[in-house]
């Protein structure tokens, strides 16, 4: 039996980056082999945990149930809101 210790955890993260950065999973992992994309966990202003994703001059934060891209606009569709932060 293969020893997957966190892999459920690791596909969910890749999964939040692929909606975040609204690439498929695939581009993803391929972004990562490349030396594109760039993870670090970070605490925001406000003290709250995230992870920050860049890749291709893109950024984008990725919380517990929640995505936040700096270049959202209010009125944007990806939330009730009008941002994807999760609000």
């Amino acid at each position: 039996m293969e020893n997957r210790e966190m892999f459920d955890e690791i596909n969910a993260l890749v999964g939040a980056v692929a909606k975040a950065m609204e690439i498929s999973e695939g581009e993803v992992i391929a972004a990562i082999e490349q030396g594109r994309l760039g993870m670090e966990m970070i605490a925001d202003e406000q003290g709250r945990n995230c992870i920050e994703v860049t890749s291709d001059g893109r950024t984008a934060r990725v919380y517990q149930g929640a995505i936040f891209r700096p270049d959202d606009q209010p009125g944007d569709e990806d939330c009730e809101s009008g941002c994807s932060c999760g609000h």
